[in-house]
């Protein structure tokens, strides 16, 4: 059961009041110029700091809380990469944990946790993220960085507690030997990439999958990238004839796919299709990477025709 509590931010503000005194020689008039005169204010106290709302896990609890629409699960082959908090003090421990990641939500929260509470995050979506867990009370730091390569078969995380020091970051991780992860014939691995944010309601999203028509198994590495180079989605697959991966972009944003196989004599051959944000209109739209018989690629871009406003209708089009 998830708990909310408020907590004073970290400080304690004192007011002293002081008492402002006039002095007056001669008659007592008010007017008087023969006394002298002193006035002391009372300074204004510190402000009291707002509350801060946190999720409060009691002694022995554990909360879970995922972020990202597969493909990662806890009994596949790809297992999901864990961010944990852990209070192993006798003390609670106030902390915010920030995960955010290239396109789509991530999730932060104000967490107090009791004596051997644990909050833990699971990254679904092999991606590049940046974790920062804050000490509410210190204002302590430990930020980590994790990204789509430390996604396997392994069940792996990373920690963050409280000691002396401030905020510590341990990890670990089975030791699995692990194969690409597979998709079968004529299946399909599809993520969501991005937090919805279409600029109309007519506005769909586009798709962008790496698919596997010949008649062989092969493996392929990918990543879905952002302008700036960050990883949405990425990692090497085995793609059983028929098969195909890839993600559906919800928002209307520059995406570059980079596709790379690898031919039995060490030879590679790269694929490069980048997803203009004039490409995002009312048709439903899609562009897939198709393997090639002869070790290629062939890219294609495939579209409804129907008339989006102001905006020209897009043709078929295919390279």
């Amino acid at each position: 059961m998830q708990r909310r509590t408020l907590l004073a931010a970290a400080g304690t503000s004192l007011a002293a009041a002081l008492t402002g005194c006039t002095a007056s020689a001669g008659n007592g008039s008010d007017d008087s110029d023969d006394g002298d005169s002193m006035t002391e204010s009372t300074p204004d106290p510190t402000p009291t700091p707002d509350p801060v709302e946190a999720v409060s896990v009691a002694t022995g609890e554990r909360l879970t809380t995922v972020v990202g629409d597969g493909p990662a699960s806890d009994a596949g082959t790809l297992k999901p990469r864990h961010v944990r908090l852990e209070n192993p003090t006798d003390e609670p421990w106030t902390t915010r944990i920030d995960v955010s990641r290239p396109l789509g939500a991530g999730h932060a929260e104000t967490y107090e946790l009791a004596r051997d509470a644990t909050v833990t995050v699971s990254l679904r979506v092999p991606a590049d993220y940046d974790v920062s867990v804050t000490d509410i009370d210190s204002g302590d730091e430990a930020t980590e960085t994790v990204g789509p390569e430390e996604f396997d078969c392994n069940r792996s995380w990373t920690a963050f507690s409280p000691d002396d020091s401030g905020v510590s970051v341990s990890g670990g991780s089975t030791r699995m030997a692990c194969s690409p992860n597979t998709v079968e014939a004529d299946d399909a691995v599809m993520v969501a990439l991005g937090d919805g944010s279409l600029p109309t309601e007519a506005t769909k999203p586009h798709g962008v999958a790496v698919s596997n028509p010949t008649d062989t198994a092969e493996v392929v590495e990918f990543t879905y990238e952002t302008p700036t180079g960050a990883a949405a989605f990425g990692g090497t697959y085995r793609l059983e004839p028929g098969a195909r991966v890839g993600a559906s972009v919800t928002e209307a944003r520059e995406v570059t796919l980079r596709v790379a196989r690898r031919s039995d004599s060490g030879d590679e051959a790269t694929e490069t299709v980048t997803i203009e944000q004039s490409q995002f209109d009312c048709n439903a739209s899609s562009t897939t990477v198709s393997l090639t018989d002869d070790g290629g690629f062939e890219s294609r871009t495939l579209s409804t025709l129907m008339f989006c406003g102001d905006a020209e209708p897009k043709n078929e089009s295919s390279a």
